[in-house]
């Protein structure tokens, strides 16, 4: 259940995921002026979530959205535009004007270390100061992933980790005043990693994920920096070989722990029982 806005506060803004299930468990979307995380395995949808926000972003308030504009940072390989392109029909639907192209409206770059990220935010703030002129604002900025960008570019020493946390650290700050001075929301995709028994407390701190133990990449000092972090699962059936789907808030400063499953298909993230 969704935690109730009190007497007296003005709702969070927020942007719909155009999935009612997902929407029903972050009381009607992805906050703003909030760092959100989506952590998981491979293949658990991560990419196509962000994908359908940056589109969903653009609906107007009416349907959800917040009739803005998104920045997509991404770290592996080409941005997915033929994924966007085919779910932009089914998201926007009759709110798509013919004069209108939504691809104009999602500002992707690439950034392939995290050595290189903070001159990206650099770059997102300035985009943001420039979009006050235009009359779609940003609203939505994504990183997919954090965790790819820190792959191989750490020594696996004592200084070496010591450097990653500092440099996480200072990141996850720089989102943060993103979110809160301009209004926006910020996604983070996170991979998760195997929990071995030889782990401290990896009885009691873990996910399951397609049979195997998880946890979230990054360790404790990431997790300070995000409001909302939300676990995408599967788990595939040995009879038919389909991926049964779940969606969990592990924890939130702003909702209940909740969980619902899902599918996806060509046209999206989808309540489970539409597939």
């Amino acid at each position: 259940m969704s935690k109730k806005v009190s007497k007296g506060t003005k709702p969070c803004p927020k942007i719909t995921t155009r999935c009612s299930v997902v929407d029903s468990i972050l009381n009607g979307g992805i906050s703003v002026g909030e760092v959100t995380e989506f952590c998981g395995e491979n293949a658990t949808g991560k990419t196509q979530l962000c994908v359908q926000l940056s589109v969903a972003c653009q609906l107007p308030p009416s349907s959800g959205g917040l009739f803005g504009s998104s920045i997509y940072i991404h770290s592996i390989g080409p941005f997915p535009i033929r994924r966007l392109t085919g779910l932009i029909p089914f998201i926007l639907d009759s709110s798509l004007s013919h004069t209108d192209r939504p691809c104009d409206h999602i500002i992707t770059k690439m950034v392939e270390s995290v050595h290189d990220l903070p001159d990206a935010l650099d770059w997102v703030v300035k985009l943001i100061q420039n979009s006050y002129n235009t009359c779609r604002h940003i609203r939505l900025v994504i990183i997919d992933s954090i965790v790819s960008m820190c792959t191989s570019h750490f020594d696996n020493t004592v200084v070496g980790l010591e450097s990653r946390t500092q440099l996480l650290r200072a990141i996850g700050y720089g989102l943060q005043s993103i979110a809160s001075k301009y209004n926006v929301a910020v996604v983070v995709v996170n991979n998760v990693v195997d929990v071995f028994p030889s782990d401290r407390d990896s009885s009691t701190k873990f996910m399951m994920s397609s049979g195997r133990k998880v946890r979230p990449a990054l360790g404790n000092c990431w997790m300070t920096n995000i409001s909302t972090r939300v676990f995408m699962s599967k788990t595939i059936s040995p009879y038919n070989q389909t991926s049964d789907r779940l969606m969990s808030i592990l924890f939130s400063s702003s909702l209940e722990l909740d969980a619902c499953r899902f599918c996806i298909t060509n046209e999206g993230v989808m309540d489970a029982e539409q597939n």
